[in-house]
C-alpha cells in the first residue's frame, strides 16, 4: 500500500512541485529607480554567464521596481538593465558562489536603448537577505590552497568545525595522506550524525546508521565548487547539522579539462619523533608510507548548443604505518595465545579508491535541462588501526559502490521554476567470513584487558569482538521543487524522499567466541548467538516543505516550516539454530518498526542596517529533527553476552557447560539470560518509535552582524545556541536502585593525575549478585522521570578579503562550550543510582582557522597558506581495580564472579591531549602555453614539524602511551594541466 501511495505522492509533486538546489544556488536581486529616485517597474534585467549553458536569464522588475533572479549556477556574471526611453545600464563583474544573495541596484538615466552605460562596482561581499550561515569553496580555491583534494580536507577550515575519524581521533591530515576514510563532521556542539553529503542536492549517505557516512567519494575533477551550511538551515533541510554540496561541472561548447597528478613515498617526509615520545612508550611514530591522487577530466559539446558532456576518472591510494604497531610473531598459531610484537614488521592501514564519472546535459529546449549522472567506484580498506594487530585487522572490500542521477531543470516563465532529481545509489561491503578451511574460522580472538590490544583471531568491524559482518544496500532519493519569485518575494515548496533495502549478514568464528585476557590471565569470554540473517527498510524518510522570503524595505523576513515523515521496517524474518541455542526456530512477520511525525518551524530576519548593502543584522531560529533510522525489530536478537572466566587449569578453554546460562564449571552466570532469543517490541516504549513530535530534536538560536569593512573585505560575528529536547533513557524492568550496592575505591599516586592522584571516587555501585543476567531493557522518554538538558553557547568571528590585486584570506575563531545534566533522570529511573558527572560543564573549547592566497603579477607564482589550531581530546585513564581493592567499601566480592572493575579516574574535562597546530604552505608556479595553463607545487605540510599527541592508550597500565602524533614534516609535488 505505501509503495503504491509513495507513487502517486511523486507524480503529484513531479508535475506540481518540481531539489532542494533552487534556491540553494545563488541569486541576484536589487532595485530599479529613474532619475528622480522613483522605482522603474516592467525593466527588463539580464544575467549572463559563461556558466550558464543557456548563457542568460531574464526577469523583469515589479510593480515596487524590484527584481530577483534565481537558480544562477557559481560564477562570474554580468546584469544588464533596460527599458524603452532609457539608456541600457551594464554592471559586470558580480561574482556569485553557493547561495549567496548579491544585491545590485540599478539607476537608470534618459536616453536610447542602443546607448549602454557601463557601472563599475566592486562585486557585493554582504549579504543582505539570507540568515543562512554559509561557507563557499570554489574550484579555484581548492586549487590554489595546500591541501589534500577533498571535500574533507577543505573544511576543516571552517572555524569551530570539529573532524573526527573513528577509532583514529581528531582529523589532522597531513597533505592528503588520510582523506578516504569515513570522517565525521559536527559544530557548534551539533551531532555527526545530523550531517549530510550531498552531490547536486541529493544525498550520498548510506542507510546503516543515520546517515552520515558515505564510503562514496566524490571526485574533485568534477567539483565546480563545495558548498558548506553550517548554521540557520533552511526548511529544505531537515537536520541542524552540516550540509555539504558538491556542486558538479558541466560541459560546455568548448573542449575543455584537467589533468591532476601527485604521488609520494615515505621518502618524502621528515621524523618527528623526540625523546620525550619515546620515553612515553612510542617506538616508531605513525608515518605515511605511500599516497597518489590521479584524477584527469574533460568535458565540451557532443552537440553544440544542445548536447554535453563532462567525464572524469580518479585513482587515489593512501597508506600508512600506524604508530608503536608491529605484526605478531605468533600469528596464525593456534597453540599460541599471547601477542608478541615483531618490530621488524611496522603494521600500516591501506585504503584504495578508484572511479570514473560522466555527466549528459541536454538543453531539451530553451527553458528545459535534463542532466544524467553515473559514477562507478572501487573500494579496498585494509581498516588497521590503534591496538589492532594486523592479523585482526578488518578488511572491507566493496564490490558494489555506485551511483546514478537524473534531473531536469524548467524555468517554466522568469517568474516560475520547477526542479526535480532521482537518485539511485548502490553499495555493497563487510567484514566477510574466512573461507572454509582457513585457519581463522577456528582461531579465537582475543582482547587484552590491560593495554586494550585485540589479537589472534579476526572479527571485530574495526572494534574488538568476534563478530563478521556484511551488508549491501540499495537507496533511491527523488527531491523535487517550485519556486516562484517576483522582485520582492520569492516563495519554495519542495519535498524529498528516501527509500531503501539493507541485506545483511552476522557471523563468527567456529567457537562462536572471543576471550578476554588481563596481563595474560583469562578472565572473562563473550558468546555470539549468530549466524544471523536479516533486512532492515527505511520505507520512508519523507519532507515536505514550504519557504517564504519576503523582502520589505530593508528588511527580508525567511519563514518556513517543513513537515518530517521516518518510516522504517522489517520484512518477514527467521532465526534459526546456533551453536549454542541448537533448537532454536523463530519466525517473524513483516512489521513496522517505527514511524514518526514531525513539523517544525524555521524563522529568520535580516535587516540591511544602513540601507547601503554593507551592514546586515540577522536573527534566526529553528527546530530540526535529529536523525533517526530503523529500529523495532522483532527479529532482533540477544546477539551476544558476556560470563566472567576463571582458567583454573590455564588451558585457555573454558570448562563449563556453556548452553547453560547459569553459573558452572569455570564459568559465571551469563551477562543476560535471554541470549539469543528474541527482543521484544515491548522493550520500546512506543513514544520512542511512533507518533507525533516525538522524535529527538534541537532548537538553534543565531544572531550575527555582517559588515562590509572596505570593497572586497568583510566581517561576520555571531552567537549560537543549541538546546536538545525528546531525550531517550533505558531502564532495566525487574531492577530497581535498590538493587545496587555503593562501594568507592581509591586512585593511585601519580604525578600525571590531578593533584597527583591519591583522591577517593566515591558514588560507585556495583548490581547485586541475585540481579545478575535479570530484567529486561525498556526504553523510554526520559521526560518521564524529569528534565534533562543539554546545550551548547558560543561564538564565531571570521573574516573574508577577495582583494583585486590576488590576495585572498579567510579565516577566524570559534569558541564554545556544551553543558549536560541529567541528574534528575539518574535519580528516577531506577537504575544505577550513580550521580558521577551525571553534569557536566565543559571547558571553552577555542579554534583558529585561517587561508591565504596571493598570486604575484607578472611572474605568476602562486603563494599559499593554511593554519589550523584546534583543541584536544578529552582524555580517560581506565583503571582495573581488583576485587581485593573494592571489597573493603562494597562489602563483599564483585557480582557474578568478575575479577575486577573499570573505572575512569578522570571526570571530563579534567584533562586533555594536545593542543594540535598545523602550518601548511604552497610555493607553485603557472605556466602558460597559448590556451594551455600548466601549474606546478610545491607543497610542504606541517611545516613546523610539530608531533602533538593526538591519539593515546587510555589503559592505565600503559596510560597515556602515544598511538597517534600529528604526521612529520612533507614535502609534496603536485601538477595540474589545464587546457
Amino acid at each position: 500500500m505505501w509503495r503504491v501511495t509513495r507513487a502517486a505522492l511523486l507524480c503529484i509533486f513531479s508535475l506540481v512541485l518540481l531539489p532542494a538546489a533552487a534556491l540553494a544556488q545563488a541569486s541576484i536581486t536589487g532595485v530599479v529607480r529613474d532619475p528622480s529616485g522613483g522605482v522603474l517597474p516592467g525593466v527588463t534585467v539580464e544575467a549572463s554567464s559563461p556558466a550558464l549553458i543557456e548563457k542568460t536569464r531574464s526577469v523583469v522588475t515589479d510593480g515596487g521596481g524590484q527584481y530577483r533572479i534565481i537558480d544562477l549556477r557559481p560564477g562570474t556574471y554580468t546584469v544588464s538593465f533596460s527599458l524603452s526611453g532609457f539608456s541600457t545600464v551594464r554592471r559586470e563583474g558580480v561574482e556569485l558562489a553557493g547561495s549567496f544573495v548579491a544585491t545590485i541596484d540599478a539607476d537608470l538615466r534618459v536616453g536610447g536603448l542602443e546607448e549602454t552605460i557601463t557601472v563599475t562596482g566592486e562585486s557585493p561581499i554582504v549579504d543582505v537577505q539570507r540568515t543562512t550561515q554559509q561557507r563557499v569553496f570554489d574550484a579555484a580555491v581548492i586549487e590554489a590552497i595546500p591541501v589534500g583534494r577533498s571535500h574533507i580536507d577543505v573544511m576543516v577550515l571552517i572555524p569551530g568545525l570539529a573532524a573526527t575519524q573513528p577509532g583514529r581521533g581528531a582529523l589532522a591530515d597531513v597533505g592528503g595522506t588520510n582523506n578516504l576514510q569515513n570522517t565525521q563532521f559536527a559544530i557548534h556542539g551539533g551531532r555527526s550524525s545530523d550531517t549530510r553529503l550531498q552531490l547536486d542536492g541529493v544525498r550520498l549517505g548510506n542507510v546503516l546508521s543515520e546517515g552520515e557516512f558515505s564510503n562514496f567519494v566524490p571526485d574533485t575533477g568534477a567539483t565546480q565548487e563545495v558548498t558548506v551550511d553550517y548554521g540557520a538551515v533552511s526548511a529544505e533541510q531537515p537536520f541542524g547539522g552540516l550540509r555539504i554540496d558538491i556542486i558538479p561541472r558541466e560541459g560546455g561548447n568548448s573542449l575543455r579539462g584537467t589533468v591532476f597528478a601527485t604521488g609520494v613515498n615515505s621518502a618524502w617526509q621528515g621524523n618527528n619523533l623526540s625523546d620525550e615520545l619515546i620515553a612515553r612508550g612510542l617506538p616508531d611514530p605513525n608515518e605515511m608510507k605511500l599516497a597518489y591522487d590521479v584524477n584527469p577530466s574533460v568535458g565540451g559539446p557532443l552537440l553544440r548548443d544542445r548536447l554535453w558532456f563532462y567525464t572524469s576518472a580518479r585513482w587515489q591510494s593512501n597508506q600508512n604505518y600506524i604508530a608503536g604497531l608491529y605484526y605478531n610473531k605468533n600469528e596464525g598459531d593456534p597453540t599460541k595465545w599471547t601477542y608478541e610484537a615483531d618490530t621488524s614488521r611496522r603494521a600500516f592501514y591501506s585504503l584504495e579508491q578508484n572511479g570514473i564519472n560522466t555527466r549528459l546535459t541536454w538543453q531539451a529546449a530553451q527553458n528545459q535541462k535534463v542532466a544524467i549522472f553515473y559514477d562507478n567506484q572501487t573500494r579496498d580498506w585494509n581498516d588497521s588501526r590503534a591496538n589492532i594487530s594486523p592479523e585482526s585487522t578488518v578488511f572491507y572490500p566493496f564490490p558494489v559502490l555506485r551511483l546514478g542521477q537524473a534531473s531536469w531543470t524548467s524555468p517554466v516563465t522568469n517568474k516560475l521554476l520547477l526542479e526535480a532529481r532521482f537518485a539511485n545509489r548502490a553499495e555493497a561491503f563487510g567484514n566477510q567470513l574466512p573461507a572454509d578451511g582457513s585457519l581463522y574460522r577456528q582461531m579465537i580472538p582475543v582482547l587484552e584487558q590491560s593495554t586494550g590490544m585485540f589479537y589472534r583471531g579476526k572479527g571485530g568491524d574495526g572494534g574488538a569482538s568476534g563478530l563478521f559482518g556484511y551488508s549491501s544496500q540499495k537507496i533511491n532519493t527523488v527531491v523535487a521543487s517550485m519556486s516562484y519569485v517576483t522582485g520582492a518575494h520569492s516563495f519554495k515548496v519542495g519535498m524529498s524522499d528516501t527509500w531503501a533495502r539493507t541485506d545483511s549478514t552476522s557471523d563468527s568464528n567456529e567457537s562462536q567466541m572471543m576471550f578476554r585476557f588481563n596481563n595474560g590471565v583469562p578472565n572473562q569470554l563473550t558468546m555470539y548467538a549468530t549466524p544471523t540473517r536479516g533486512a532492515t527498510l527505511v520505507k520512508a524518510e519523507l519532507g515536505i516543505y514550504a519557504q517564504d522570503r519576503w523582502t520589505i524595505e530593508r528588511f527580508t523576513i525567511n519563514l518556513g516550516a517543513r513537515y518530517d515523515h521516518f518510516k522504517g521496517g522489517y520484512p518477514e524474518q527467521v532465526r534459526g539454530p546456533s551453536l549454542y541455542l541448537p533448537s532454536r526456530d523463530l519466525s517473524f512477520p513483516a512489521v513496522t518498526g517505527n514511524s514518526v511525525h514531525d513539523i517544525t518551524p524555521r524563522m529568520g530576519v535580516a535587516y540591511d542596517l544602513f540601507g547601503n548593502g554593507r551592514t546586515a543584522v540577522k536573527v534566526s531560529l529553528g527546530k530540526y529533527v535529529q536523525a533517526t533510522t530503523a529500529t523495532g525489530n522483532p527479529a532482533g536478537v540477544v546477539a551476544s553476552v558476556t560470563r566472567n572466566w576463571t582458567d583454573l587449569d590455564r588451558d585457555f578453554n573454558p570448562d563449563c557447560d556453556l548452553v547453560n546460562l547459569q553459573p558452572n564449571g569455570e564459568c559465571s552466570v551469563a551477562s543476560n539470560l535471554n541470549f539469543g532469543e528474541a527482543t521484544s517490541v515491548a522493550q520500546f516504549d512506543r513514544d520512542t518509535r511512533f507518533g507525533w513530535g516525538t522524535r529527538q530534536y534541537n532548537w538553534e538560536y543565531s544572531t550575527s552582524v555582517q559588515h562590509q569593512l572596505v570593497p572586497r573585505v568583510g566581517v561576520d560575528i555571531g552567537y549560537f545556541r543549541r538546546w536538545y529536547g525528546n531525550f531517550r533513557t533505558t531502564q532495566t524492568i525487574g531492577v530497581t536502585s535498590a538493587d545496587y550496592s555503593p562501594y568507592s575505591v581509591v586512585v593511585p599516586e601519580d604525578p600525571r593525575l590531578p593533584n597527583g592522584g591519591g583522591y577517593t571516587i566515591d558514588g560507585l555501585y556495583n548490581l547485586n549478585p541475585d540481579k545478575v543476567g535479570v530484567g529486561t531493557a525498556y526504553t523510554t522518554m526520559a521526560k518521564n522521570f524529569g528534565k534533562q538538558i543539554e546545550h551548547w553557547n558560543g561564538v564565531d568571528f571570521s573574516a573574508n578579503a577577495r582583494m583585486q590585486n590576488g590576495v585572498l584570506l579567510q579565516g577566524g575563531i570559534s569558541t564554545g562550550r556544551t553543558t549536560s545534566d541529567n541528574c534528575e533522570i539518574v535519580a528516577n529511573a531506577g537504575g544505577n543510582p550513580s550521580l558521577r558527572n551525571c553534569r557536566v560543564q565543559a571547558a571553552f573549547l577555542t579554534q583558529v582557522k585561517l587561508l591565504g592566497t596571493y598570486m604575484v603579477p607578472k611572474i605568476g607564482v602562486n603563494l599559499a597558506g593554511t593554519l589550523q589550531s584546534t583543541p584536544g581530546a578529552v582524555m580517560a585513564a581506565n583503571r582495573q581495580y581488583l576485587n581485593a581493592e573494592v571489597q573493603p567499601s562494597l562489602g563483599r566480592p564483585l557480582s557474578a564472579g568478575a575479577q575486577n572493575v573499570t573505572i575512569n579516574m578522570l571526570d571530563p574535562g579534567d584533562m586533555y591531549t594536545d593542543r594540535i597546530n598545523q602550518f601548511d604552505v604552497r610555493l607553485g608556479k603557472v605556466l602558460r602555453f597559448g590556451s594551455r595553463r600548466a601549474s606546478i607545487n610545491l607543497d610542504i605540510y606541517n611545516v613546523l614539524n610539530a608531533n602533538p599527541v593526538m591519539q593515546l592508550n587510555s589503559n592505565y597500565a600503559v596510560w597515556q602511551t602515544p598511538q597517534r602524533i600529528m604526521d612529520a614534516r612533507l614535502f609534496k609535488i603536485s601538477g595540474q594541466l589545464d587546457f
